[in-house]
């Protein structure tokens, strides 16, 4: 009875939640720029931001697979160095707190994002929790674990690069580009507390 229960309420919320909003691909790039800046329409706090980010992914990921182009790209599966853009990253952390459905993708990206090992991390697990309470610690957050995952795909290529190639000028490239990766991954377990911290004086 229970479990009944609780399947009618989640599908009330459901249907009561705004649908994804239909926008020109045009405009979805331009919000998806500026949810991964930290600002516009499209954030993760409400559920008519998160509508909005949601049709910006539908809108920007249709269009590029008409034009033939996978998107967005998904660390771990290959593709050109420097290919996970801030916008792929945020999208990606988004989706794995869940503020982005799997069914908004296109394509092979549909399968990948319900396996993204971001989902698993502690930073990221009570995002969408906290975001109603810690907003600005949550889109803080959001970046910080967004520039994480780019400087350490980068360093993963370089890596590649370096251990293909060798040479004393790229271990020194790689070296700086390790410490870029502890310092975004210490920003983000800052902001990770930052959040919790907040969620435990609201309560």
């Amino acid at each position: 009875m229970r479990r009944a229960l609780a399947s009618v309420l989640a599908l009330t919320a459901a249907a009561c939640a705004p649908q994804p909003v239909r926008m020109p691909a045009a405009e979805a790039s331009e919000l998806l720029a500026r949810f991964a800046a930290g600002s516009g329409r499209a954030d993760v706090c409400t559920t008519e931001g998160r509508a909005v980010l949601r049709g910006a992914v539908r809108s920007y990921g249709a269009e590029m697979r008409a034009n033939g182009v996978a998107w967005p790209m998904i660390p771990a599966f290959g593709g050109d160095p420097d290919s996970v853009s801030a916008v792929d990253a945020s999208v990606l952390i988004a989706t794995a707190a869940g503020f982005v459905q799997a069914s908004d993708f296109q394509g092979p990206a549909r399968a990948m994002v319900s396996h993204l090992q971001f989902a698993q991390w502690p930073e990221i697990r009570g995002m969408r929790t906290a975001a109603g309470i810690a907003c600005d610690e949550v889109v803080a957050l959001q970046q910080a674990a967004a520039r994480f995952v780019v400087e350490s795909e980068r360093f993963r290529e370089m890596a590649e690069r370096a251990q293909r190639r060798g040479g004393a000028a790229l271990a020194e490239r790689l070296q700086r580009q390790s410490d870029r990766v502890e310092r975004a991954q210490a920003q983000m377990q800052t902001m990770a507390a930052e959040v919790q911290a907040r969620m435990q004086v609201a309560g």
